[in-house]
């Protein structure tokens, strides 16, 4: 059996395209970094994105993963736009890479508590 590698999409530096869901997550994104820190994370990582046309909310979801973790989805109309773009350029199904980041998880007392979060540097043109 051979392993295909999932191409990796280089995106414009900015990690300006947030994932959605990340509450529901919670649990693998604190393995992911190791736990919560008094300062937080700010972890470059790397995030595989996935069709999910299973999803029972949404027949268009494309789920995210961070070292065979799902950490959350794109927004509807973001996972639109990025299933339009690989269709466009003649890989409709296509499984990618992108650059990622993980931010958020500190913990400074009782009250004083940030959950994680994730932001793709993807590049996804608007229409």
């Amino acid at each position: 059996m051979i392993d295909t590698i999932a191409p990796h999409i280089q995106g414009p530096g900015d990690y300006e395209l947030e994932v959605v869901g990340e509450a529901n997550y919670q649990e693998g994104l604190s393995r992911l970094c190791g736990g919560r820190t008094k300062n937080g994370h700010f972890k470059e990582v790397t995030a595989t994105l996935t069709h999910e046309d299973d999803n029972p909310y949404d027949s268009k979801a494309i789920r995210v993963e961070i070292e065979n973790v799902t950490v959350g989805y794109l927004n509807r109309e973001d996972a639109r736009i990025y299933r339009h773009q690989l269709k466009k350029r003649g890989y409709p199904r296509l499984t990618v890479t992108c650059d990622a980041m993980i931010r958020g998880g500190w913990k400074r007392g009782f009250f004083d508590k940030g959950d994680f979060g994730v932001v793709l540097d993807l590049p996804i043109e608007r229409i």
